[in-house]
């Protein structure tokens, strides 16, 4: 019997997590981001802009989602590290913080909990009538956690940013409680500082505890130099119909995977496992890599004269406690499924 964790039967829909618009500090409208997005093959994108949590169900059509999200900021207060060399250690750069999309059930849910409409320009200028619960915001373990819970028990699924451009350490991270999701590649903080793209974050968490955690992949596409910095890194949602209830129940249920590339990146057909084995279908790659518990992983790479592999298949065993998904391509682009647990898989 097969258990499917990524079905063909499924429509997989390709969408941008994370994007800022004309409300905040993006570029372009809304609807300009929707055509350009539409005609890169995309069918959803969160418009994640700063401390504003908006309504765009008016671009919804066929063939396009927009997701109402929002991006928090909880910014330190003191310098993170060391002040070296006599540098000014008071400019913010040097000033660790913590973003969370956050992404709502309902889209016509556009209260902002956890927020206080003091605390920031964009609500407080343009736009007073935005609701908020009066909450401020400190860099603390304890605040943090606070935030994700309010926004939780709000309709909201909550996921950490850009760890490494936020200056986030293991001790940051480590301790976050009630997160969905890890964003393992922003795609223009990747291009900013090269080092973005983290999965060795995503296996730290879920080592620690955190065994529901999913990973995605966003562009943070402010597009002030053009398209540069959209369509490198996309999530994957796999639903009968691109309706609103259907993706959020999708993103809930863990039936997504992301993936790097601007151009045709590489995308898991089918992933399942039968009589123990998990078995791999994926458009034509580099190299499979099955990653478990510690060090338990396995790999396949073809051939140089080989089209590429488009499938394989690799024992599920105990020991390795739980699995994830790698495929690369010949240009170094990858797509990642999240953790799933041997035990709930496996026949005895």
């Amino acid at each position: 019997m097969k258990k499917f964790l990524i079905s063909p039967e499924l429509n997989w829909y390709r969408a941008n997590f994370h994007c800022h618009t004309k409300h905040s500090d993006g570029a372009l409208t809304p609807e300009q981001v929707k055509e350009a997005y539409k005609n890169h093959g995309y069918s959803i994108v969160a418009y994640s802009d700063h401390d504003v949590l908006l309504d765009h169900s008016d671009l919804n059509d066929e063939g396009f989602l927009a997701l109402t999200s929002s991006e928090y900021a909880i910014n330190d207060s003191k310098a993170s590290f060391p002040k070296l060399f006599d540098i000014d250690t008071s400019d913010w750069v040097r000033k660790k913080c913590v973003h969370l999309n956050i992404f709502s059930k309902d889209p016509h849910n556009t209260f902002m909990p956890a927020t206080a409409i003091e605390q920031n320009w964009i609500l407080k200028e343009r736009y007073p009538d935005t609701k908020c619960d009066g909450f401020i915001r400190e860099f603390t373990k304890e605040n943090i956690n606070e935030i994700i819970k309010r926004c939780n028990d709000a309709g909201f699924l909550v996921q950490l940013n850009h760890p490494y451009w936020s200056l986030n350490e293991r001790e940051d991270y480590i301790n976050m409680e009630g997160l969905w999701g890890l964003e393992i590649l922003n795609y223009a903080t990747e291009l900013e500082t090269g080092s973005e793209y983290c999965p060795y974050i995503y296996d730290d968490m879920v080592r620690n505890g955190m065994y529901n955690l999913v990973c995605t992949m966003g562009d943070d596409n402010h597009n002030h130099a053009g398209l540069r910095e959209s369509f490198g890194g996309s999530t994957f949602i796999g639903a009968k119909e691109l309706k609103y209830d259907q993706i959020i129940e999708a993103m809930e249920n863990g039936n997504i995977y992301c993936a790097s590339g601007r151009d045709n990146p590489p995308q898991f057909k089918a992933l399942y496992v039968e009589d123990n084995m998990l078995k791999i279908e994926c458009t034509p790659v580099e190299s499979i890599i099955v990653n478990g518990y510690c060090r338990s992983d396995r790999h396949t790479t073809h051939d140089d004269d080989s089209p590429g592999l488009t499938h394989d298949e690799f024992w599920l065993r105990e020991s390795d406690v739980y699995f994830r998904v790698t495929i690369r391509d010949k240009f170094g682009n990858s797509a990642h499924t999240h953790t799933y647990f041997v035990k709930d898989y496996i026949e005895k």
